[in-house]
């Protein structure tokens, strides 16, 4: 049946006889008050359809899914607390500035904050990726690794001295043997002591 059901008015008969003002123009004007009735105050009708969207009975937006009222999911909420990334072997975190993860189960959305040295005397990073995180409880679930199995993206980093400039490049995965996601960073630039890769901004989908 369509939506509005506007059938109560007969095909013309001989003569065009005049309107019935009763089934032909303040029934339709009913029916269509019924149908509009989720809008306006807030109930839900008897005959409303799959994916009809309405107002709900709190006012808020919602949407008929065939058996219950859905109102729209929190996003905001669905963030986890922000927790602590434990460190591989030798790395340390850049001083005031802790590297965290969380993720939004709705938005199958995984962040990170903070900053790391390579180690606690912030020596110079060598070349190449470095294994940033430890495999153990507390680092990102490995089924919260990146769709297709990896992510890369280009971070921040300290700067080395006035005039110099370097960035992170920073490779996020899950090798067969881990049990955890492994985020590793390599920095990219002239690599004097002190320097530490941001890991703010950095973020995939699961």
């Amino acid at each position: 049946m369509t939506y509005f059901n506007f059938f109560k008015i007969a095909p013309p008969a001989p003569a065009d006889p005049l309107v019935n003002e009763v089934t032909q123009i303040n029934d339709n004007w009913d029916h269509l008050d019924a149908k509009l009735q989720p809008y306006v105050s807030g109930g839900v009708i008897s005959d409303i359809e799959t994916g009809q969207e309405f107002f709900d009975i709190n006012f808020r937006f919602a949407v008929w899914n065939g058996a219950a009222t859905r109102i729209p999911d929190n996003i905001d909420a669905a963030w986890s607390a922000w927790t602590a990334m434990p460190l591989a072997a030798g790395r340390a975190i850049q001083a005031g500035n802790t590297w965290r993860w969380r993720s939004n189960s709705i938005l199958r959305m995984v962040e990170m904050s903070g900053g790391i040295q390579f180690d606690g005397a912030a020596g110079a990073w060598p070349a190449g990726l470095q294994l940033c995180n430890a495999d153990v409880a507390g680092a990102i679930p490995a089924a919260q690794q990146p769709i297709a199995g990896k992510h890369i993206t280009i971070g921040g980093t300290g700067l080395i001295g006035a005039g110099n400039t370097a960035s992170g490049y920073i490779h996020v995965d899950k090798p067969g043997g881990n049990t955890f996601v492994r985020v590793r960073a390599q920095y990219l630039g002239a690599a004097g002591g002190g320097n530490f890769i941001h890991m703010s901004q950095v973020w995939w989908w699961y």
